[in-house]
């Protein structure tokens, strides 16, 4: 597949670098699902909707990695929703 970005191939590569999640700790995974949101949120304001559809599946694979709360909720699941639906910026 093609996709508009270039970062987006980049991000699905290096999250299939990993071999599994065992062996990371929750606040890496916490960090690429930020990273991938913030990509997420750039393929959308572009119209680019093969790498939104592949960045958010990736997302969702992710955030499936990171144990569950006492809330039932994923590792900071209010912060990665926020990114993830583009209602905290990011200078950067």
């Amino acid at each position: 597949m093609t996709y508009t970005l270039e970062q987006t191939q980049m991000m699905i590569d290096h999250i299939n670098s990993y071999d599994g999640w065992d062996d990371q700790a929750p606040s890496h995974i916490h960090e690429l699902s930020l990273e991938i949101a913030d990509l997420f949120n750039e393929a959308y304001n572009e119209d680019a909707w093969e790498d939104a559809d592949a960045l958010l599946e990736l997302y969702r694979y992710t955030r499936r990695g990171l144990p569950m709360e006492d809330n039932g909720k994923r590792y900071k699941a209010a912060e990665a929703h926020a990114r993830m639906s583009g209602t905290v910026q990011v200078n950067g």
